[in-house]
């Protein structure tokens, strides 16, 4: 509570035009452009956002790093991405970027696309409908796997597991769970409620537009961490093809499922430059003389207010 009155007030000077265009003119000048990011917001708050960073315009994805990587200026200059390709998202984002002309990249899981569930909805599910109580994490091999938790620290602690674990224990822990909500009346509740994606005949119709992009989020939004060096050059390679299949056109650029430095680890970035020209993460920061293939973005959420997402920018 106190930390978000701080940045209330370190914010408001902000919300006038002036202020923020004058800072954000030297700092462009000395560290770069940035990489904006978001997940799932309605359309007309994501206009507000971009609009809230003018006279900086956004520019193709592609084309902000090619300038980062041969020294070209970027002053004044980001990209938009959106990740996970959450369907409705999508649909609206797309429509608006095409009417302003707005380029925008979508990082899409290529085995979400295929009608699976993402493990950040497991557990936003798990969240929502299992009953108060203390649960143990079963046939877990880290050190709270005889303590039982409240739901509460569950929650936390299948968060944190999903940050750095193999697919196939989160997967088997959030089904356990999933599980233990679902019975016959409710069996089909999770595949009912949690948000769609967008459809891969969609997409081909989508990329037609040459300001809409779709990249890669990898197969099964996994930790690439939790992975072995075979199990990330699959993940990387199968959602790249996949992709570029779909869509006719080159897939350039990764992003990192999660995006922390925990959950990259230090073998993925060297993958990700054998395959692609760029790689995201969502460490918050401009483009400075960060590698290509760790690069950091600026994480904007529905929540933030016009002030604020400035504050955001200005000290990333």
């Amino acid at each position: 509570m106190k930390g978000k009155i701080i940045k209330n007030i370190c914010s408001k000077p902000l919300m006038f035009p002036g202020v923020f265009h004058s800072i954000e003119s030297i700092l462009g000048k000395m560290f770069g452009g940035f990489i904006s990011c978001w997940h799932d917001l309605p359309a007309e708050i994501f206009k507000s956002h971009v609009e809230s960073l003018h006279p900086s315009k956004p520019i193709p994805l592609k084309e902000l790093i090619e300038r980062h990587k041969t020294g070209k200026s970027t002053k004044g200059c980001f990209a938009l991405t959106f990740d996970d390709g959450i369907g409705t998202t999508v649909r609206d984002i797309s429509n608006l970027c095409a009417s302003m002309g707005w380029p925008v990249t979508f990082y899409v899981p290529t085995g979400y696309v295929d009608g699976g569930i993402l493990p950040y909805q497991k557990v936003e599910f798990i969240d929502q409908y299992l009953p108060i109580g203390n649960y143990l994490i079963p046939n877990n091999s880290k050190d709270i796997q005889n303590k039982k938790l409240n739901k509460q620290q569950l929650i936390l602690s299948l968060t944190n597991l999903i940050y750095t674990e193999h697919f196939k224990v989160v997967n088997r822990i959030l089904d356990y769970f999933v599980e233990q909500i679902l019975d016959k009346e409710k069996k089909n509740l999770l595949y009912e409620e949690y948000p769609k994606p967008i459809t891969w005949d969609e997409i081909e119709k989508l990329s037609k537009n040459p300001i809409i992009s779709f990249q890669s989020h990898s197969v099964t939004h996994t930790a690439v961490s939790g992975l072995s060096e075979n199990e990330i050059e699959d993940e990387m390679i199968k959602s790249k093809e996949i992709i570029e299949q779909h869509t006719g056109h080159k897939v350039h650029s990764f992003c990192y499922p999660y995006g922390g430095a925990t959950s990259i680890g230090e073998y993925a970035p060297k993958m990700a430059a054998k395959y692609y020209d760029s790689a995201v993460t969502l460490m918050r920061g401009r483009l400075k003389k960060n590698n290509p293939f760790y690069l950091p973005r600026i994480d904007l959420y529905e929540e933030d207010s016009v002030g604020f997402i400035r504050l955001k920018v200005i000290l990333s």
